[in-house]
């Protein structure tokens, strides 16, 4: 008498082995179900919003070595800094951002900011004269390296971004956005103890509440406002820091600073398209059903 078929029912008793399959059992096997393709431009130009934030880091280490060097008048880039931000103020405002109130409260702020800073630029100036440069070098480094890590790379409570790249930013929910611009300020305030005048300590200060209080808000506007403007925005950024670094480091810093933008702009969305044909995920019937979740 032939046996009955084999039936994917561990509770009916069956004239077969316990580890006995037949053909049918994988015929419901999926592969890569879930995988999300990803376009090569699409995650070139998600990786702008991390590459921006890395050329405001360059520069801000390119203006204090020009300050630390005594080559340039560090008043020079508190005003440089400042006219821009008057700028990107106007801008904002003039697109309907702000209204009267924000106004009266902003310049209340600013002034508040620049009186703190002439007064605590002389206590700055001598915080850290008992520590050795070399770990002024280091700490500054370490919470450079945090502040890129922890920056807030979204563009709005509207608009995500769907690339690896930013998502691995965006989960960390647990970090309030506060924590990258709090860590780029105190990586500021020990940079600026190493520097010889009080007008040097306060330009710097200044500078740097600048690029990392001000313009993250203005550059993430920007880029939900207009992808083009924060292209154009980029590029200057990228030129600028190309600047500082041939002035920091010659023609050897600027070549490899640029294989390694590039790299990340360009090379790595490539690399990770390739490595999409190596992605094995496999979802069979054995695997629980995963429940939708609908809004109401």
């Amino acid at each position: 008498m032939p046996r009955r078929p084999w039936r994917k029912l561990l509770w009916v008793h069956q004239p077969y082995p316990d580890n006995y399959v037949d053909a049918s059992f994988l015929s419901q096997l999926k592969r890569n179900l879930h995988v999300q393709q990803y376009s090569f431009w699409a995650l070139s130009s998600d990786s702008t919003v991390i590459i921006s934030h890395v050329y405001s880091v360059a520069i801000f280490v390119c203006v204090f070595v020009a300050i630390y060097k005594d080559k340039y008048n560090p008043a020079w880039f508190a005003s440089i800094g400042s006219i821009c931000t008057l700028v990107g103020y106007f801008a904002w405002d003039g697109l309907g951002e702000e209204n009267t109130t924000s106004r009266t409260a902003t310049a209340k702020s600013a002034i508040l900011i620049v009186s703190t800073l002439l007064g605590l630029s002389p206590v700055l100036k001598s915080l850290t004269q008992s520590t050795s440069s070399d770990s002024i070098w280091a700490i500054s480094f370490w919470l450079f390296v945090l502040n890129i890590f922890f920056h807030d790379y979204s563009i709005g409570s509207k608009k995500t971004f769907n690339s690896p790249f930013c998502q691995v930013w965006l989960n960390r929910s647990s970090f309030p956005p506060t924590l990258s611009t709090n860590l780029a300020i105190a990586a500021a305030t020990v940079l600026a103890s190493r520097l010889s005048t009080t007008l040097s300590v306060f330009s710097f200060l200044l500078f740097s509440i600048e690029l990392f209080g001000l313009f993250p808000i203005f550059s993430r506007w920007l880029r939900s406002y207009s992808f083009v403007a924060h292209l154009i925005l980029t590029s200057i950024l990228a030129v600028v820091t190309e600047v500082g670094m041939f002035y920091i480091g010659g023609w050897w810093a600027l070549s490899v600073w640029s294989v390694a933008i590039l790299s990340a702009v360009f090379v790595a969305p490539g690399w990770l398209i390739a490595l999409q044909k190596y992605k094995n995920e496999i979802q069979g019937p054995w695997d629980p059903a995963k429940p939708v979740l609908r809004s109401r």
